[in-house]
């Protein structure tokens, strides 16, 4: 892989100075999802008309339990199980035809529906409930979770960033090698360098240019106009150890 194919590759560290996010966005050299080291909560930004080789890259993580989330108006085709390499599970969000049976976790294919693209709640549990199951066999846990774009058609953005930070934290506390797509095409660069600070590294593919560099102002200034709410607690360990009870404390109404 030609290392050109990434533009930007944008670290996330902490720094509890900042009273807005906790964390600051800082610009580095190009470099590719290998040399990302897992477990790792990666950003990948490009345009939704392609798919990137980065997205399997960061996927591939040796033994795994492999996690697929996808917003779509028709049920997903899942891989044969002698298709997988142990676990695969499919969570679809969105006006799906799909078994109302609770997830079979003890399958090699596990696959879920959250009906309402709107409801954050339904979605994080979900996703939860995933970790819960995986996050503490002997297999690596991965998660491709398509697209955070995809949420902001359907809910304002600061109750996405609020879900992104929920969920960052929820990988974190099962060391799950996760990485999120984000579409940059209908929306300011300002706004994908906020979402960055949720993320441990942000990969930038098939693109011309990379990303401006975010300060702590300017992203307080985007949480500003997005809500008069202060963004939730942002250290690692806020909800490291989040049960389904506790997402749904976080994002229900």
């Amino acid at each position: 892989m030609d290392p050109t194919d990434y533009c930007q590759s944008v670290p996330v560290q902490p720094r509890p100075s900042c009273g807005c996010t906790g964390k600051s966005v800082q610009q580095t050299v190009p470099t590719t999802p290998a040399a990302i080291d897992p477990p790792a909560l990666v950003l990948l930004v490009h345009s939704s008309d392609t798919v990137p080789d980065a997205c399997e890259e960061l996927c591939a993580d040796g033994e795994t339990a492999h996690l697929s989330v996808t917003f779509a108006d028709e049920k997903p085709t899942c891989p044969r199980e002698a298709e997988i390499g142990d676990r695969f599970g499919q969570l679809t969000v969105g006006n799906v035809l799909a078994d109302d049976s609770a997830p079979d976790f003890t399958q090699s294919v596990v696959t879920e529906t959250v009906p309402d693209p709107t409801d954050l709640t339904a979605i994080g549990i979900a996703v939860s409930r995933f970790c819960k199951h995986w996050g503490d066999t002997d297999d690596n846990l991965t998660v491709c979770f398509d697209s955070l774009d995809a949420l902001l058609r359907h809910t304002p953005p600061a109750d996405v960033f609020q879900f992104t930070h929920v969920l960052a934290n929820r990988f974190a506390s099962v060391d799950a090698h996760a990485h999120v797509h984000f579409d940059p095409t209908h929306h300011e660069d300002r706004v994908v360098s906020a979402f960055g600070v949720i993320f441990d590294a942000v990969v930038v593919a098939d693109c011309d240019e990379s990303l401006p560099e975010a300060t702590d102002k300017d992203v307080a200034s985007m949480l500003a106009e997005w809500t008069d709410t202060p963004p939730i607690g942002s250290e690692p360990d806020t909800v490291s150890e989040a049960t389904d009870e506790e997402i749904e404390r976080l994002l229900g109404d």
